[in-house]
């Protein structure tokens, strides 16, 4: 069989160049106008509770990563019913608040620092459906930060909220969640199975907005990155912090 010619051979190639080019124009043009409903908020009358039954509710964020933190004990959840005390290192029993993030496995789990941090964890996280982690810390007191916006909810709304976290849990039988890795980050800290795949379309910072906006907070339509929590939330001098 004859070589094709070295003109068919650059044709082939520029071709084969600009389909490409075009294939990912076109995700990165169809990915940007989901992009952009993080724009469009939700919950618009949301204003914050002043009632004697308000609970003070909280999203923390770092580089890219939001989390939602709550109340250990309410009237309405004790939080140490579904994650132990005695799972942590740490001494943890007079926290006063628990942040909790959903994640990727393989990010949350082999990625604790950014010098961990591999190409091929976040490819493989983004664009395949893949196994989720919560991320459960104890934080004890109320100190300044910068990194942290505050809610005022009411305690239906934070029934709602919590109902939703709870729904994220895998359990045992006897309702409490089940230990996901036997790392962690520090004493305060672990990781616990959890329902639902991490890809693309369904990121920890969406399931972040997620969670705000069942419990009627106003927020991102689609909140994918972290900035999209964030926009809609104010900022707050009284912050949680360990």
């Amino acid at each position: 069989m004859p070589a094709a010619s070295p003109a068919k051979l650059k044709a082939a190639f520029w071709f084969a160049f600009r389909w490409t080019a075009r294939m990912l124009f076109a995700a990165c043009l169809f990915y940007g106008s989901f992009l952009a409903l993080g724009c469009v908020p939700i919950n618009g009358d949301f204003e914050p509770a002043t009632g004697n039954d308000h609970v003070l509710i909280y999203v923390r964020s770092n580089e890219i990563h939001t989390d939602l933190v709550v109340p250990v004990v309410q009237p309405s959840r004790d939080w140490r019913r579904t994650f132990p005390v005695q799972n942590f290192r740490g001494n943890v029993r007079d926290c006063e608040y628990l942040a909790v993030g959903w994640g990727n496995r393989s990010f949350y789990i082999d990625t604790p620092t950014w010098a961990d941090f591999k190409v091929s964890t976040a490819i493989g996280a983004l664009f395949w459906p893949s196994e989720s982690v919560l991320h459960v810390e104890y934080l004890p007191n109320t100190t300044p930060a910068t990194d942290w916006r505050e809610v005022s909810i009411t305690a239906q709304q934070y029934e709602q909220l919590t109902n939703y976290i709870a729904a994220s849990v895998v359990a045992d039988d006897n309702g409490c969640a089940r230990m996901a890795s036997e790392k962690s980050y520090d004493a305060y800290d672990r990781f616990y199975q959890s329902t639902g795949n991490y890809h693309i379309f369904n990121t920890c910072n969406q399931w972040t907005g997620r969670g705000l906006s069942r419990a009627g907070v106003k927020t991102g339509l689609w909140t994918p990155l972290k900035p999209q929590v964030l926009w809609w939330l104010p900022a707050t001098k009284n912050q949680v912090a360990r």
